[in-house]
Order: C-alpha cells, then sequence, then structure tokens
C-alpha cells in the first residue's frame, strides 16, 4: 500500500486541479443553462436553479437599464462560462501528452476563467453587492492559486 505513495508527485496533483476545474466549469455551465431554460419555461425540474438570472436583473434595477440588458448580460456569463469549461475540457484532453502541451492548454484554459471572474469583480462592484463580490473573489482566488501551482510548484521530487 505504502509503494503507491512512492509514486505520488506533484505532477498529479497538478493535473488533478485541471481535472477538478475542469468539472466545476462544466458544473456552473449547466447550472446557468439549466436556470436559464427553467427561467423561459422550456423545463420546470426541481433541480434547476432558478435564482441568478432573477438576481442579475434586480441587481441592475437600480441604474433603470432597459429589459433587454440582463439578458444580454446573462447569455454572456453563459457563453463565457462554455468557454471556459471547453477550454479546460481541452486541457484535459492532453493530459496524457508532454507538459508543454498540457501547460499550455491550462494556461489558456485559467486566463479565459480567470477574466470571468476580474469581470464578476467589476460587475459586483458596480451594482455595489459587496457580499457577492467577496463570494466570487474567494472562488476567482482559489482559481488564480491553482494556476500559480501549476507554474511555482515543482513537478518531481527531488532525491
Amino acid at each position: 500500500m505504502l509503494n503507491i505513495f512512492n509514486k505520488l508527485e506533484p505532477i498529479i496533483f497538478k493535473k488533478l486541479l485541471i481535472i477538478s476545474w475542469m468539472w466545476w466549469w462544466v458544473i456552473a455551465f449547466f447550472t446557468d443553462l439549466f436556470g436559464a431554460l427553467k427561467h423561459m419555461g422550456v423545463i420546470n425540474y426541481s433541480w434547476a436553479f432558478d435564482g441568478n438570472y432573477p438576481f442579475l436583473a434586480q441587481s441592475l434595477a437600480m441604474y433603470h437599464v432597459p429589459s433587454w440588458l440582463p439578458v444580454v448580460l446573462f447569455i454572456g456569463i453563459i457563453l463565457w462560462s462554455l468557454l471556459s469549461a471547453v477550454m479546460f475540457i481541452y486541457a484535459c484532453c492532453g493530459l496524457n501528452q508532454s507538459a508543454i502541451i498540457w501547460k499550455k492548454r491550462a494556461s489558456w484554459a485559467f486566463i479565459i476563467s480567470l477574466l470571468f471572474w476580474f469581470a464578476f469583480f467589476l460587475g459586483d462592484q458596480v451594482v455595489m453587492k459587496f457580499d457577492l463580490e467577496e463570494n466570487h473573489m474567494v472562488q476567482g482566488a482559489m482559481e488564480f492559486i491553482s494556476y500559480l501551482s501549476l507554474f511555482l510548484l515543482p513537478d518531481v521530487i527531488k532525491e
């Protein structure tokens, strides 16, 4: 049993981080997609969370924005989540290739999704939802730490 621990290297941890973020982004995408479909009345499943779009619309109401703006922004959120998920899937598809390939793919996935968090930080500031901004900052910081670990941690433990 202890032999398995002798074979574990930090590179395995790095690959597991990428796989974990891939699943996180896939789930985030489908959560918002099914929430949008439920909000539009296309589906009526009890497990579909329909809170993000109404929250966005309510948050923007203080500025008396046109009714189409929350729709466009939410579609942008869904598409950006999809892009992030696809990029992490693409990175995962390269995990059995050389480190230069999967690290480059992972780097792009992290950059695209981290920019998504920065867009949320700005949006939270504009609508003055500081409790939500704190939540987004924690999620974004966790992803940024994961990104840094790809390049700051060694791939192998030297004896």
